[in-house]
């Protein structure tokens, strides 16, 4: 059970299962077809879980700081275990991209999201002042394997630059929360609160680039409970300084986007 519980929160289920819907629901409710969503979503979700035990793995004496009570710096889990657990994922990654994506160019942009989710751990050591918009830009990626997938659908697009938007200011929040254990970076030298404001702006943006597919009564309703999130993240991050809830928020702000990918 105590195995179990450590495998599970190295997945990050929150953010994994986050990108399996993002592909899995979108293909599901056009071509109303479970197995097709799932044969195309399934990547991702290994892609995913492999991002996040590669990085546990990298990140050891860092979380010791950062994160002490994730299962490696607690020493709830070895490292020979997360190691084989981890290349099982890789293998049902490569796996399911195979035979699983039958479009070429998506399954280019499965791979590329492969590589450079696996590669995260140096741009954090050797090029962290880029952490946060390389992370925002590979979170873009699954939108864009809409758009290969449905050519026709250029609102994809507008929705992508909106990923960006708001990844690019969670990350941010989350490299202010991180910053005891993480590389000096150019960003260290720029004050907390102007980053933040900076990261909230960007999600302002977001906000303002979703507000352009509003087409319908639940949309909109969709879109003030966006707004809602994000200025409540606001709320607890600058005046009741509970930044993690604030991260939270934020991605519930992204969950509640997933809306737009299905209309």
């Amino acid at each position: 059970m105590r195995l179990t519980r450590a495998i599970l929160c190295l997945t990050r289920p929150y953010t994994s299962v986050l990108s399996f819907l993002s592909i899995l629901l979108p293909v599901y409710v056009r071509t109303n077809s479970l197995g097709v969503g799932v044969s195309q979503a399934a990547p991702l979700l290994f892609i995913s879980i492999c991002t996040f035990v590669i990085n546990d793995l990298d990140d050891v004496e860092k979380d010791r700081i950062n994160h002490p009570e994730r299962p490696l710096p607690s020493g709830e889990i070895s490292p020979n275990v997360v190691v084989v657990f981890y290349y099982i994922c890789l293998a049902l990654a490569l796996f399911t991209t195979r035979f699983g994506v039958t479009s070429d160019e998506a399954a280019f942009l499965y791979y590329l999201i492969l590589t450079l989710s696996i590669s995260y751990g140096y741009v954090v050591e050797y090029l962290p002042t880029i952490k946060a918009p390389y992370v925002a830009g590979t979170s873009t990626l699954p939108v864009l394997i809409l758009t290969a997938l449905f050519p026709n659908e250029h609102a994809l697009y507008l929705i992508a630059f909106a990923v960006f938007a708001f990844m690019l200011g969670r990350e941010l929040c989350l490299d202010v929360i991180d910053r005891p254990g993480d590389p000096v970076s150019l960003l260290h030298k720029v004050d907390n609160q102007r980053i933040a404001i900076f990261a909230f702006a960007s999600q302002g943006a977001g906000l303002l680039l979703i507000s352009f597919q509003i087409a319908t009564a639940v949309a909109l309703l969709v879109f003030l409970t966006m707004v809602v999130s994000v200025a409540l993240a606001s709320m607890f991050w600058f005046w009741h300084r509970q930044r993690r809830v604030a991260t939270g928020l934020m991605k519930v702000t992204v969950y509640l986007g997933l809306y737009f990918l299905v209309t």
